[in-house]
């Protein structure tokens, strides 16, 4: 009843007498799982103070059904002796409370002063979770960064760059980092696949403690492979104002470029490290595009020049010339992208 009243008091706009009512309805712990949309309702900082009273509410709940020990790490295997949440079906409604908390946090711009609560938020979701079913592992050196532990952020990525199967402890240890560059064997542990956002979060880490290091090169040039980031970096695109929230995603795809963006852009834009980005010749041989007219191959002159075709948005050109020669070569795996992209859509 409560949570109904409060509901329908927050739609006529009346905020004042539906937050009272809202957070009598989390007395019941089956209400937490409508906190998220709750929050999505009202003004960032009514938010903020919605989402805060809730992770009070959801803490004393999870007490209450796990016991008073169950967010300590106690050493026991026994799910319930210690914190493994997300494997516990009843745990995940308080585990996104912490995650819009994050996301509001970052909106407000509290991220941005040394005493912000979002790293802490975020790093308990990490501490208490078993897996990164909330996302929250990418995102985790950008917001160190940006409350000045640079090498707690540069730790943290080479924790779980260089581990193949995770760190001990999820890496949140907190030693000092490698500052020397890796070794060829260290290389290797990174294997084929490595993470789009935990790189380019080493690379910024690595430039802000030691400048123009070996080290940072090297994070760098890994970086570049995948280009999307600094394309989008190196042509003064605008900074993106909310995190991608598309329902498909790829790893290592444009929705983690633009989750990386969302947080660190304007991080990559300051003057030195733009100009150290945008200096490697490593870096421009994979962010300047060629033409995808096989007959003409022209290299980009500048980051962004080149349109690109706006059907299946993988293939780039510097004219209309030339997209309209290659269009019968393009046409079938053009319509082919399409509609793969628009039947994803659907799930």
């Amino acid at each position: 009843m409560s949570l109904n009243r409060g509901q329908d008091l927050l739609r006529a706009k009346k905020i004042n007498e539906a937050l009272p009512l809202l957070l009598k309805a989390l007395d019941d712990p089956e209400n937490l799982q409508e906190c998220p949309s709750i929050a999505q309702m009202l003004p960032q900082e009514r938010a903020i103070e919605f989402l805060e009273m809730a992770e009070l509410k959801g803490r004393a709940h999870m007490m209450a059904f796990m016991g008073p020990r169950c967010f300590e790490l106690t050493g026991e295997e026994d799910a319930y002796g210690a914190p493994r949440f997300w494997g516990i079906f009843e745990t995940r409604p308080y585990m996104r409370i912490l995650g819009a908390l994050v996301h509001t946090y970052i909106q407000l711009g509290r991220c941005c002063v040394r005493s912000a609560p979002v790293p802490a938020t975020n790093l308990e979701i990490l501490r208490i979770c078993e897996s990164d079913n909330m996302g929250q592992r990418g995102s985790t050196s950008v917001l160190l960064l940006r409350v000045g532990r640079a090498a707690d952020a540069l730790y943290f990525a080479q924790q779980w760059l260089e581990n193949d199967e995770g760190p001990p402890g999820s890496g949140l240890d907190f030693a000092a980092p490698r500052r020397t560059p890796m070794t060829d064997a260290q290389r290797r542990k990174m294997g084929k696949y490595v993470s789009l956002q935990m790189i380019h979060a080493a690379a910024l880490a690595a430039f802000t403690l030691d400048g123009d290091s070996a080290l940072a090169r090297q994070y760098l040039h890994i970086a570049a492979q995948t280009p999307l980031v600094f394309i989008k970096v190196l042509g003064r695109f605008k900074e993106r104002d909310d995190a991608d929230t598309r329902p498909v995603r790829t790893s290592n795809g444009v929705g983690d470029a633009r989750d990386h963006l969302w947080l660190a852009q304007d991080l990559w834009t300051q003057d030195a490290v733009w100009n150290w980005v945008d200096s490697d010749p490593v870096v421009k041989a994979h962010v300047l595009r060629l033409c995808s007219n096989p007959t003409c191959k022209k290299r980009e002159p500048a980051v962004g020049q080149w349109q690109k075709c706006s059907g299946c948005k993988q293939e780039w050109y510097c004219s209309r010339v030339c997209q309209k020669d290659h269009w019968t070569q393009h046409k079938e795996p053009c319509k082919k992208e399409q509609y793969y992209a628009n039947s994803m859509s659907y799930y």
